[in-house]
Formats: structure tokens, sequence, C-alpha cells
């Protein structure tokens, strides 16, 4: 009795994540076209379950969604959308086997991609993935249930497939993944071994591992997860299931390095899902990975015997070797004496479960060699056995020629028709064949070793080989590395094949001026010689052939520059410094003391010479050669931020010369080139109001109301080779407030410039009731020399002061005598200075604090006699009375009032306080 894992089954269906998925894979195979050598084709394999599978998952699946990631730190590079293409029944080993619990059918899609060098060049390579819930609800090994149910315990699959960069150190890296995986076609029965072959087949030639692995899971149970990277879930084993325990076989599912898989099914019965991991290498390094999951199903089968097979020599009279057996033959015997016999019984042709038949067919196997031996098969090979005649035999021949040169083993095996995969025995024979007797061909002719001097007539050599059977012989010339017989006069001529004997004539010209002998001066060949034997074996013998020509002497030129190297020929470099606006000159010489004519160039190492104004003719002569270096260094031809160490290149070649070898000198001078000399330009900045005084450290002071102008005079001393332009800016205007209102003239000029610099400050420079404000101007003279640009800085320190309104002295006169005498005739705010006697004016001075609005007379009723806004206003008191009278100046910010005396008395003359 067997025990049955307990099975949930559902009869609820859903519209997406329903149960269909056995398993599946991607492929990715290299698929250019003209004009696109980056075209691929990618192909996604999902094996579904016609039994447990709702068809609605096949319309749903029309299209899908795949997910490519960079390998390395799982970056999203794109997603591609695959159409379904066909799908096909996975078709039984043995159609009679067939059972309604197993039908599987293969959905393919697939699109073209171009994975372009520019996004797919990444050194750790790239993945691609899809996700798709779910997997069988059945399954015995693993937790798959309903996700509408539970969804903790849902089981989706993620198709995994890793590939390499496109590009790999600059080259082109051209790589398929493994495709062709055959499926899993035919259920497995308990206690019986079973085997399938789960490889698959790599275009590029790469080695393929194959391990057991944990199937992946999905991030969610949603039908369609999100597509998200690595790393993804493994699915959940139950007990007592793993992944070295997958179906509890005894030994259990495991797969070799051959990809076949084998598995002796236990106790268990069932659907179980497996998955296997392919690594492709390359020269030792993996390069890509997929991954392919599938499910196995376990039954219990009617009870099946293995059919036997033992075998005989002719001379036995019983077959008495069942597992091993060793034949030999003498290359005496007869084709029809160099056999065995077989016999093969199978129990089951005794069974009535069976109906008393089962058929029986051999094959052979090579074992430890490659060759096709199915030649030894008698025909038919397939046998009907019966209740009455159980037993069958074959006589199995061999060729007098064996497949390899000495014994060999084969595997003759007889195999039934049980379900569901066939029963088999096999027996192996070691066969042990003298081959028919033959001589190998030999070279009569020792080996050839000759050194040969240049210009000597044409040698010739007879070469023999014999065979004393008298088979045909074949001849190949080998060429040593690198030997090319054409250009080195070397010919092999055949003379034919006389009896037993092969004649080759060989011959060498050794002529330098007919062939080229630059390259190389020594030649080896070997011959080898075969002849046609029965049997195809291969026993060569060599020939080995090595000339030398021996060429004449010839001197090397020799390169020398006077001024560098003081015409010294062993001095091969040069190093030397100039500096911009300087000129680098001097001549480079050759000689060749055979008086071979000599080719004399220059060039720049990584530079054109043209490109920086550099000019040396390449020259020629016969024995002697010259030419003349010269570069003017100037700033249009050279920019030292981006090059200021050149490399020069000279080389004198004799290539002219019989035997055309190439024979040359070299000369380089480095040049490291330097900024140009440059003298500073001068900056002088003067005062040009004479009101404004501007000291030697280049400040100045002014009252409110004076004008600053300046002159700002920059000079250059540098004339050569032409004087510098120069400019003069300011370059910065800073004060405890910011300055506004000045005027600025920027200057240019070759060899001097001028400019000029004016402000008036007025009362808004003066701010929170400070009204002494301090500014710095700075001015900057600079020149453009290239490389090496230099300047002068200026900077002017102006302190602006507001207008001292001082009033302690402010004394108004108070007395006048209107009375014609010319004195003391008016009222006015002035007084006469006591040095020139001029009047001059007493009133305080407008700032901007205040400033003076006007004056208002009144007489002693109040009544306004007069008024002014002027300061020099003059009041003769036209028409008033003697007497007193008040007045009132008026300024913005403040009143001054007193009182005159207006007295026509002509004693009274003088004013008064």
């Amino acid at each position: 009795m067997k025990r049955y894992l307990a099975l949930i089954f559902c009869l609820v269906t859903f519209p997406v994540a329903a149960s269909h998925i056995v398993g599946g894979e991607f492929e990715l195979q290299y698929a250019p076209i003209a004009g696109n050598d980056f075209r691929y084709k990618l192909n996604l394999i999902i094996y579904f379950d016609e039994i447990n599978g709702l068809q609605d998952n096949k319309l749903q699946d029309r299209i899908i969604t795949a997910r490519i990631f960079r390998f390395a730190d799982n970056a999203f590079v794109r997603d591609i959308a695959i159409p379904f293409v066909y799908d096909s029944l996975v078709k039984y080993t043995q159609p009679k086997c067939t059972i309604s619990q197993l039908k599987t059918s293969k959905m393919f899609y697939s699109t073209y991609i171009t994975l372009d060098s520019k996004t797919y060049s990444h050194p750790g390579g790239y993945y691609i993935i899809w996700e798709r819930c779910c997997r069988n609800y059945t399954i015995a090994n693993i937790s798959s249930t309903n996700p509408q149910i539970d969804p903790s315990g849902a089981a989706g699959q993620t198709f995994y497939l890793k590939f390499p960069p496109v590009m790999v150190n600059g080259q082109r890296f051209i790589d398929s993944s493994p495709h062709l995986f055959p499926p899993l076609s035919d259920y497995a029965c308990t206690d019986l071994p079973y085997y399938a072959d789960f490889a698959g087949t790599d275009d590029d030639g790469d080695s393929l591992v194959y391990t057991m692995v944990t199937p992946l899971g999905t991030h969610t149970s949603d039908a369609y997860p999100p597509l998200n990277p690595a790393p993804y879930p493994e699915v959940e084993w139950l007990y007592p299931f793993s992944q070295n325990n997958i179906v509890d076989g005894h030994p259990d599912l495991r797969i070799n390095k051959d990809g076949l898989l084998t598995v002796t099914p236990g106790r268990y019965v069932g659907l179980f899902v497996f998955a296997v991991k392919c690594e492709e290498f390359r020269e030792g390094v993996k390069i890509g990975e997929s991954r392919r999951d599938f499910q196995m199903l376990i039954t219990d089968c009617p009870i099946s015997y293995p059919p036997q097979i033992t075998g005989k020599k002719l001379t036995d009279a019983a077959y008495t070797y069942n597992d091993n057996m060793t034949v030999t033959f003498a290359n005496t015997v007869s084709d029809a004496n160099r056999c065995i016999e077989v016999q093969v019984y199978d129990k089951d042709a005794t069974e009535a479960a069976d109906n008393f038949q089962e058929n029986v067919t051999l094959k052979v196997i090579p074992l430890g060699f490659n060759k096709n031996v199915s030649d030894i098969l008698p025909v038919p090979s397939t046998v009907l056995l019966t209740k009455t005649d159980s037993t069958s035999t074959f006589r199995i021949c061999f060729d007098e020629c064996p497949y390899i040169e000495g014994p060999y083993t084969v595997g003759i095996i007889a195999y039934d028709d049980a379900c569901a995969l066939p029963l088999q025995d096999t027996l192996k024979v070691l066969v042990n064949i003298v081959p028919p007797a033959n001589n190998n061909a030999r070279y009569v002719t020792a080996d050839i070793t000759k050194t040969v001097n240049e210009g000597s007539p044409v040698q010739k050599w007879l070469i023999k080989a014999v065979d004393v059977d008298g088979d045909h012989m074949d001849q190949y010339i080998i060429p040593g590395i690198g030997v090319d017989l054409a250009s080195a006069g070397i010919t092999f001529t055949s003379l034919g094949q006389t009896g037993d004997t092969l004649y080759t004539e060989m011959a060498w010209d050794p002529r330098c001026n007919i062939y080229d002998f630059t390259s190389r001066t020594s030649f080896d060949v070997k011959l080898q010689v075969e002849d046609d034997d029965k049997c195809g074996f291969d026993h060569p013998d060599f020939l080995l052939v090595n000339l030398t020509i021996a060429l004449p002497g010839n001197h090397k030129p020799t390169i020398f520059s006077p001024e560098l190297t003081n015409s010294n020929p062993l001095i091969d470099t040069v190093d030397i410094e100039r500096k911009v606006n300087e000129s680098l000159v001097f001549h480079v010489n050759g000689n060749d003391i055979d008086n071979d004519k000599l080719v004399l160039t220059g060039a720049g190492k990584n530079f054109s010479l043209a490109d920086y104004g550099i000019t040396f003719p390449e020259a020629t002569g016969q024995g002697n050669v010259s030419s003349l270096f010269t570069w003017n260094i100037r700033c249009d031809n050279i920019n030292l931020k981006n090059k200021d160490e050149f490399t020069f290149v000279f080389l004198v070649t004799d290539n002219e010369n019989k035997c055309r070898f190439h024979y040359s000198d070299t000369l380089v001078v480095n040049v490291k080139v330097l900024p140009p000399d440059n003298t500073a330009p001068e900056l002088e900045v003067a005062s040009t109001n004479p009101e404004v005084v501007m000291a030697l450290d280049n400040s100045m002071k002014i009252t409110l109301g004076q004008e600053i102008d300046m002159s700002l005079t920059g000079i250059d001393f540098d004339t050569s080779p032409e004087a510098d332009l120069l400019q003069i800016k300011l370059v910065s205007a800073t004060g405890n407030v910011q300055p506004q209102g000045y005027s600025f003239t920027a200057a240019e000029g070759r060899g001097s410039a001028q400019g000029t610099f004016t402000w008036k400050p007025e009362c808004d420079i003066f701010t929170n009731g400070v009204y002494t404000n301090d500014y710095i101007f700075t001015f900057i003279l600079s020149d453009n020399r290239c490389f090496n640009q230099k300047g002068d800085t200026v900077a002017v320190n102006i302190t602006v002061n507001d207008v001292n309104r001082d009033d302690t002295e402010f004394l108004p006169p108070n007395f006048i005598t209107p009375n014609g005498d010319s004195k003391n005739d008016f009222f006015a705010m002035m007084k006469r200075d006591a040095t020139s006697g001029e009047l001059i004016n007493i009133l305080p001075l407008d700032n901007c604090t205040g400033h003076f609005e006007g004056i208002v007379i009144y007489n002693r009723w109040g009544r306004e006699v007069f008024s002014s806004a002027s300061r020099e206003f003059r009041w003769y008191a036209p028409g008033e009375a003697s007497g007193v009278y008040y007045y009132l100046v008026k300024y913005s910010d403040k009143e001054y009032k007193g009182l005159i005396t207006v007295s026509y008395w002509e004693g009274q003359s003088q004013t008064q306080r």
C-alpha cells in the first residue's frame, strides 16, 4: 500500500492567478542581420499543465512583458514585450504509455531585440526576468496553495536568464544562451529507475554546468507580480522534501555533467517540482546562467521486469557472460567467424498483464571512444518475445579493421517497451582485433639542414619515401610557424610514385633581389608521408628541413645634429627648452658609409608638424643627407595649457640596399616649451581736479560738492615681437555705503592705455545719520602676453565728508543807516574780509542736514516788510521809518532770529552789533 500526500483540489477558478505553470525558461540567441550586428532573438518557453491548468490563462498571456536589469547594481534597463507564437503538445517517449494524469503543452513566445553596445557593455552583464503566478495547486513537494484562499502559501515562478555584455575590453563579445532543452515528457514509476535527457545545446561551444537548485518563487501572489530586481524568493519545501531530497527517491533526483536526469522514486506519488541551473563558461570564466523549472509526475505502475542479455563466443556451448565479456580475434580469422552471439530474455513475455508478449530491441554504443558502431548490429535487431518463445539469439560480427587502434569496448543494450520508460540490460564487450599486416611508409632521404650564401645558384634536393607493401602514399608539406614558402623562394614538386617509391624535388632560390628575406632568414619545413593501408590507421613518417640564408654585410646609417649633438651619432636623445616667442632651428644629418641611398624624415609624436607651423622637409641623398628644422614658436600656433612637451622623431633610412633590408637610425628631440618672458605693466592714477589732492598712497579726502576727476595711465615696456595689448578695468567699488553715480571709461591700447574716472557724490550717499563715508575703488591694468599674463593693481581710497555748517561764529549785523552816503546803507549777511576788503557771505553753509531757505523782515507791528530766498539778499529799508525791525533766517532744519535797527542819522555810519 502506497502512502499518498494530502492534496488540495480547488473547484473555484480564477481569471488570472490560476493553477497552470509546469515550468519553462528563457533563451537568447544571436541573430545578426545586414546593418545590425547587435540583433538577438529572445524566446520564452512556458510549459502548461493541460490537466490542472485553466485554458483562460492561455488567452490572457498572448503578450508578456519581461524586464532587463543590470547585474552589478540591479539597475533597470528596459522592458520588452514578447508576443505568443504557438503552442504544441509534449509527446511521450512511448505514445502507448499515455495516461490521463499527464498532458503538457509547450507555449512559445518570441521577439527580436537589439542589445546596443552603449547600453549593454557593463562588465558584470545583465539579466532578464518575468514573474507569473501560479504553479499547480496539487504539487506534492512545495507549498503551492490557491492565492484566493491562502496567499502566503501560493507559489509562482520567476523565469530568469543572465547574459554577458556585448563588448568586453573594447572588443565585440558574441554569445547565445544554451537552448533546445528537451522537455520532461514521461512520468516516473515508483521503485523503478527513471532517466531523462535534460541537457541544452550551446551554439558557441561553451561549457555547460548543471546543478539542481531550489525553484524561484515570485515577490507576490498576484497573477502578474511586479517585475522587481533580484533577489527573488525561493519556494517553500514541504516536509520531508528539500533541495537534497526532491522526491524522496533512492537515489533521489540528480543531474550529471551531461545533463542526464536520473532518479528511482520511493514511496511518494504525485506532482513534484524541481529546478535546474545551467551555468555557461567560456575559457574557465562564467558568462551566463539560465534556470529551468519543471514538474515530474510519479505514479504507481504495473510491475515490469527488465530484459536480460547474455553472451557467448562462437566456440562456447552456453551463454555464460551476463555483464562483461572479452573476445580476441587474430588477423587470420574469417569474417564469418569474427563474431559473438547474444541471447535476450524478458520475463514480461510470460505475464498475462503483458498479453504474454514483449518487444525487445538491441542497440550498441561505444564506450570510451566516439565512433558510429551501429554497423555491427544484425538486421533486424528487434524481436517479439512470447510465452512460448521467451528467448531469442542474435549474431554480432566485427569488421577486420577495429574502430580504433587497439582494444575497444562496446555496450550491447537490450531494452523493452515497458511504461513509462523502457527497461534495459547491458552487456559490455571488450574487443581485441589484430588488424591486417602492414608496413608503414618511411623516408629514405635524411633530414636536410643547409646554410646557403645569398646569391648562390638555385639549390635542389631529391626526396624519396618508400612503402615496401607498394601502398599508395600521400605526402603533406607543413611549413613552420610564420614560414611563407613562396616568398622565400622554396618549392616542392611531386615527381610521382613509381612502384614502392615516392619522389619529390625541393628547390630553393636564395637571391635576395628576387625573393624577400627581410622578415626572416631561417626556414623550417616538415614533410609528412602516410600510406593508404586497409584500416586507415595513421602511422606517418616525417622529414625535417631547415634552411638558412647567409646575407651579405651592410652598415647601418647614422643620424646626428651638428647643433644639438655636436655631430655625435652616438647620441640618440636630446632634451632642450625653448620659450614662446623664441625660435628653434637646427640641422639633422644622415650618413651611410656604404653610400646607399638615404631617406631622412621627421615627425611629431602624436601631433602634426604643420599644425604648429613647423617645417622639416623630407630629404634624400646618396650616402649623405641633410634637412633643416625650423620652428618659430608663437602664441598663435601653440597652447601650453593643452600641450607644452613635444617629441620629435627624426629617422634616416637605408631601405634600397640589395636585399631590401630596412636599416635605420633614429634621433629623438624632446622640447619643453616654457611661457614667454614678460615685464609687468605699470598703472598710474592721478587727480586731474586741482581742488582735490591725491596723496602718495593713492588716497584722497573731499567735501561733498567737490568733483573727483582721475586719469589712469597704463604703460608696458615689452615690445618684442610686438607691444602687448593693455586693458584698464575697474574691478571693484566698495564702501560702507555702495557707491553710485560714478563714471569710468575703460581703456585699451597696445603699449599704453588711458582711462578716466569721474564722480561727484551727492547727499544720497549718506545714510543712517553718518556723514563721513569711506570708499575703495580698485583698478587693474593687464597685458595679453600669452601664457604669462601680468598686470598692476591700484586701489584708490576716497573719504567723502559732508559740508561743515558750524554757526558758532555766525553774528549777523544789527544796525543800518540807509541815508544815501553809501556807508552801511543796507542789511545783508555779509562782512568785509580783513585781508582783501571784499564782502563775504557769513550765512552758515548748506549741507546734507539742512540748507538755506530764505529771510523775512518784520516791523515792530509784525508786518512783513521784506523777504528773500537769496543768500546774497540786500535790504535798503526803502520807505521804512527809523526804528527796530525783526528778522527771521530760515534753514530747512533750523531758524535764526534777530533785531535790526534802522537809523537815518548821518553821524552814525558804522555797522554795529
